[in-house]
């Protein structure tokens, strides 16, 4: 632990994510601007950090990829049905979810396939995950990245969204642990993103 401590570039790149992420859920109004731009300059800032490994194989990609975000939104469907019945309250969250998640212009679409979702997961994976797999245990690492990837979601005041931040932190992390692919988590990420927000919405506003 105390290599992490010792890691400038991994501290430094945190604090900046999470200043970003604090700004992003500030104002919910102008939400889609600000992450936008902050997922830019993550994506940047991991680029100028650590170049991300990618071991990339179609045929893995594909498979996985897909098998893994359909997994991601039956069990996130599961939960939106079964959390707000033990606690009803659960369900107005849900919706503010998807009025503050959901993609209402093209742009936006556009974003979150081209580099929101691309972006999350080379700064969440490709660096940051990255840099825990050298300094602690595989385990370790990726429930460590979990931790770092859903903890500034507690700024949205969303407790759905920071639950499916923890589910999709440790389904990600563990397939970019064990295929060390950025290609596959994305591909599973976008997939998750698209049946959820797309395809097979939960709430219908």
């Amino acid at each position: 632990m105390k290599h992490i401590i010792r890691d400038r570039p991994l501290l430094l790149c945190l604090t900046i994510a999470y200043l970003l992420l604090f700004f992003s859920y500030r104002d919910l109004s102008i939400f889609w601007y600000i992450y936008t731009a902050s997922m830019a300059c993550l994506f940047v800032l991991a680029y100028h950090v650590e170049r991300p490994q990618n071991n990339f194989k179609l045929s893995g990609t594909l498979m996985i990829g897909f098998l893994s975000g359909m997994l991601m939104y039956i069990i996130t469907w599961a939960a939106s049905k079964v959390l707000p019945a033990v606690h009803p309250p659960l369900q107005n969250q849900l919706e503010d979810l998807y009025i503050l998640l959901s993609p209402t212009e093209t742009w936006q679409y556009a974003m979150l396939i081209l580099l929101i979702i691309p972006g999350e997961e080379i700064f969440w994976r490709g660096l940051i995950e990255k840099r825990l797999l050298t300094h602690i245990k595989t385990v370790q690492a990726v429930l460590l990245s979990t931790l770092l990837y859903s903890l500034p979601l507690i700024f949205s005041g969303n407790l759905l969204l920071v639950l499916a931040g923890i589910g999709g932190g440790l389904l990600w992390g563990t397939i970019y642990a064990w295929k060390r692919s950025l290609s596959m988590v994305i591909f599973s990420h976008l997939l998750f993103d698209l049946l959820l927000l797309a395809a097979f919405p939960l709430v219908r506003l």
